[in-house]
């Protein structure tokens, strides 16, 4: 049987977007028809909900406080609830998955990560980095930057995003040969509706965060779970805002995205 699981999501407890507390979001999901969620709130330099000027082991543990309430009822439940974080960069954001609350307090220093550190620290932890909707054009981002080597996976659908913006994040993803995601990047649970949710499908149950981690390293069959088709990209969707591709060292390349996206997709 398939396992359908959320990726991307939001509670009010922790990302200042955030509508709901994480407990709103269990029967919602129950009866959806998932097999679980991952709690990604949007953690120090996103639009977090949680005071910064806290002292730093402070701040963690309010952070995870949307995640642990959203675990709390799961249990209660016999729902499965795991942890990730989305993380801003320069308005290019990231999930990161396979880590925990204990963690996290003992990095003080990742506010000030770079795109490299950021994928290196978490891979060497065990850790995967996926970046989120990477064509999204917003208020609060300027430019994209596609991290095609500072990332494991690409999210190709987000529900909050353009049609385009998500026909253009498969592209990359094809291009780079980086396994796909998609996510609800859920933020109410009292606007809802099983019709509009996204997330990835599995033909296994995850056990614990790492199993998902493992699924993506290690390219493991994955679907997509989505709430309409994804049309192919052409030539003539182009990014919306000015869109720079970066190496290696999360340096600009000068490469133009657009003829990157036209050669072929990898295997």
């Amino acid at each position: 049987m398939p396992y359908i699981y959320e990726t991307h999501m939001h509670t009010n407890q922790a990302s200042a977007c955030g509508r709901s507390p994480g407990r709103d979001y269990i029967q919602k999901y129950m009866d959806a028809g998932y097999a679980g969620i991952i709690i990604t709130d949007h953690f120090f330099r996103g639009n977090c909900g949680v005071d910064r000027a806290l002292p730093w082991k402070e701040f963690i543990h309010r952070f995870c406080s949307g995640y642990e309430d959203a675990r709390n009822e799961g249990e209660k439940r016999g729902f499965p609830v795991f942890f990730g974080w989305e993380e801003n960069v320069d308005g290019d954001e990231y999930l990161i998955y396979g880590l925990d609350e204990s963690w996290m307090m003992e990095h003080p220093d990742m506010p000030r990560w770079t795109r490299k550190q950021q994928y290196d620290i978490i891979r060497a932890a065990g850790g995967c980095v996926v970046q989120a909707h990477p064509f999204r054009a917003r208020s609060y981002n300027h430019t994209i930057y596609l991290s095609a080597q500072l990332c494991d996976g690409v999210e190709v659908f987000n529900c909050g995003n353009e049609m385009n913006w998500n026909i253009l994040a498969m592209r990359y993803a094809q291009v780079i040969g980086k396994p796909v995601t998609a996510g609800s990047d859920n933020h109410c649970a009292d606007f809802m509706r099983k019709e509009n949710l996204a997330g990835v499908v599995l033909d296994q149950p995850l056990s614990c965060i790492q199993d998902y981690v493992d699924v993506i390293l290690n390219r493991k069959p994955m679907g997509l779970h989505l709430p309409v088709p994804l049309p192919e990209w052409t030539k003539n969707i182009s990014p919306d805002l000015p869109a720079l591709w970066l190496g290696e060292q999360g340096e600009t390349t000068g490469l133009d995205v657009m003829d990157m996206l036209s050669k072929p997709r990898q295997p």
